[in-house]
């Protein structure tokens, strides 16, 4: 489905929303990948946060029935909170509400997320949990997965957006905010952190199908890449 052609379908889903939830509904928003410029039809997700006034069983029970049609159409499961939940849990997840905030499109309601105060106090621990966390995963899917060619290729993609996300995250605790495209992110974070990560690099330009995969075997691509993650987790970790 090409960026072009998604309003039919987000105009759908969001008067299914406001059927179905009536004035339990304050806000559908439209974040990620979708909203911005690193959409990949196909591949990438329609990702969506809903506000509610009371989250409760009740909501979840209306909106089940429609989840299978609506990852048919490339949904994400949504995310859904009500108002405390926005408020109280930003000290908790300082790097998704960031992520929605800084890069959103507001299909329904009231935008929340655009005046929504987040602290960097916890950010550069989170970062450094989520990148050995995800380090740690990557390893032990090699382990799994070593000889399946295919399967690594697309752990590999499926890794990417991740990694980028942190770097993201830690220019804006440098005060770099408002880099979104995933090549500039990458540009801007070797040249503040004077770190290279070449195979991020070029994962990037397979992603956005500017380049194919080199002739090297498959675990060769994935050990240098291992190398550049393990250079991010000494970057975050020898931050102050």
């Amino acid at each position: 489905m090409a960026k072009t052609s998604l309003e039919p379908t987000l105009t759908q889903f969001t008067r299914e929303l406001r059927e179905l939830l009536g004035n339990q509904l304050l806000t559908v928003v439209l974040y990620g990948s979708a909203a911005g410029e690193n959409f990949v039809p196909g591949s990438s997700d329609l990702n969506t946060a809903l506000v509610v006034r009371h989250m409760g069983f009740e909501v979840l029970r209306k909106i089940q029935p429609r989840m299978a049609a609506w990852h048919k159409q490339g949904f994400a499961v949504p995310l859904i909170i009500d108002r405390n939940f926005l408020e109280r849990g930003r000290d908790v997840f300082p790097m998704e509400f960031s992520d929605i905030k800084e890069q959103h499109r507001v299909l329904w309601g009231d935008d929340m997320f655009a005046t929504l105060e987040i602290g960097g106090e916890y950010l550069r621990f989170l970062a450094e949990h989520e990148a050995r966390s995800r380090l740690l995963r990557l390893q032990a899917l090699y382990l799994e997965r070593a000889g399946e060619p295919p399967r690594l290729r697309q752990i590999l993609l499926d890794s990417l957006k991740t990694f980028l996300t942190l770097m993201r995250h830690l220019l804006r605790l440098q005060r770099k905010n408002g880099v979104q495209n995933y090549a500039e992110v990458l540009s801007l974070f070797e040249q503040h952190f004077q770190a290279p990560f070449p195979e991020v690099r070029r994962l990037i330009a397979i992603r956005q199908g500017n380049r194919d995969w080199p002739h090297e075997p498959v675990t060769e691509f994935f050990r240098k890449y291992l190398e550049d993650i393990q250079r991010l987790v000494s970057l975050i970790d020898e931050m102050p």
